[in-house]
């Protein structure tokens, strides 16, 4: 007899299932605030403290206040749209993605954002913070790399295998305590930093925005999967706006604040927030800024996994944690780095396509919205979406001027609206097969 899919309602795994698959309900939803500082919690990173570090290296200080502004703005400006379609429909990214892409498209989505996200990225930034503590912390048993390795996993794990509500309720915790500190960080850090002289004074406005905008590309493109639980469209896309730009902005700018007024390299934030007396309070910002951005990881990747296969989004997630762990244990995460850099150029177009696909494709050419749940259907395949994102994550890198990912987006949402128009017009359609939705989500 064959065993039936595990569903989001059957006790006891309900709890953290999530939706994973499913529209959340009405009765779910949140306010903006909570939607707002949770979004703020995946971009407030010691990545983003770096990457404010490095711009402090090559510009001004007030040159960087400007690279930061912009870039999280044009990183907001496509974000909000996915944002608001998350909020919309109550879904995640790679479901979302079935419009689109088709049921076999999405499915190959959420395997990218499995091995990226959920397992690459996930391993990686547990390495990068075991790293970091035990730098600052030297003599420190629990700080050795190690140990820190599989506490400081199995914390990341635990709120990415409860769900959004844990992953929620951390942010409103950390979130307000990371910004009092790191605003501190940045006040008594702000007139050295005015005055100080760049290491090297060779980056340009553009290379700043570029580099502002690579550091958090990735998350705007999947913000659907927190703002699904907004109460309304707009609510989605003003949290995203609201707290991925300020936390980004605010983030940014301390750790170039911090690493000017210390006088430090790029590479040593650590020893720049003690020159600056945070000491025990940089050891916080470490443990809640990677906590609530590493969780965020892995709860993504295992919710498009959860698009693939059919198993729970919360065995998904201890399996793919697991193995992350292991991974970084093993110390050979920065070898995966090429492949996952490769793989993520592929991820920003992605928005491209589901923009143009619902805008123009769904709500002008066909005149509808975009429909999930028991009786949802969906194409096999649309090979024209697919080519799209192939298309401008190939080219996005290859045109020798612009930023990256904004040209990946932009050739992937002309090359899906201008080609869908082209086939109707001479009669023809991407979409190959069809599939239809159960009451599992499948």
């Amino acid at each position: 007899m064959r065993r039936p899919a595990p569903t989001e309602s059957a006790a006891p795994m309900f709890l953290t299932q999530d939706y994973a698959i499913r529209p959340v309900p009405e009765a779910e939803r949140k306010p903006f605030l909570n939607v707002s500082v949770t979004t703020g919690a995946w971009v407030i990173a010691m990545s983003t403290l770096w990457t404010g570090s490095v711009l402090a290296q090559g510009m001004p200080f007030a040159m960087v206040v400007n690279a930061t502004i912009l870039g999280m703005g044009i990183l907001v400006a496509y974000g909000a749209f996915m944002g608001w379609l998350g909020a919309r429909y109550g879904v995640s990214t790679t479901v979302l993605a079935r419009e689109a892409f088709g049921r076999v498209g999405s499915s190959l989505l959420g395997i990218v954002f499995a091995l990226t996200l959920g397992i690459g990225w996930f391993g990686w930034q547990i390495a990068f913070f075991a790293q970091t503590l035990a730098t600052m912390f030297p003599d420190a048993w629990l700080a050795s790399y190690q140990p820190a390795v599989v506490w400081g996993g199995s914390l990341m794990i635990l709120t990415a295998f409860i769900g959004y509500r844990a992953l929620s309720a951390l942010s409103m915790f950390a979130v307000p305590l990371i910004v009092a500190l790191s605003a501190w960080g940045l006040w008594v850090s702000l007139g050295a930093a005015t005055q100080a002289t760049p290491l090297e004074a060779t980056m340009s406005l553009f290379e700043g925005v570029s580099i502002v905008v690579g550091n958090a590309a990735l998350g705007a493109v999947i913000f659907p999967d927190l703002t699904r639980y907004a109460r309304t469209a707009s609510v989605g896309a003003l949290a995203t706006c609201g707290g991925y730009f300020l936390g980004g902005v605010l983030a940014v700018l301390a750790g170039a604040a911090i690493t000017a007024s210390a006088g430090t390299a790029a590479g040593n934030l650590p020893a720049a927030m003690a020159a600056v007396g945070m000491g025990f309070f940089a050891f916080l910002i470490l443990l809640f800024a990677q906590w609530t951005t590493n969780d965020n990881n892995l709860y993504s990747g295992a919710l498009g996994l959860a698009n693939v296969v059919r198993l729970p989004k919360s065995v998904l997630c201890i399996a793919m944690g697991v193995v992350g762990v292991l991974i970084a244990l093993s110390g050979v995460e920065n070898y995966f780095v090429p492949y996952l850099n490769f793989l993520s150029s592929y991820v920003p177009p992605i928005a491209g396509v589901v923009i143009a696909d619902h805008w123009i494709v769904k709500r002008v050419l066909e005149q509808r919205d975009y429909k999930f749940g028991p009786g949802a259907q969906h194409a096999g395949i649309n090979w024209l979406a697919v080519a799209s994102v192939l298309a401008g994550g190939f080219l996005g890198g290859s045109l020798g001027f612009g930023i990256t990912p904004i040209n990946a987006i932009a050739i992937a949402f002309v090359l899906h609206a201008g080609g869908s128009v082209l086939l109707r017009m001479v009669g023809l359609s991407a979409e190959i097969g069809r599939s239809v939705e159960d009451h599992t989500g499948f």
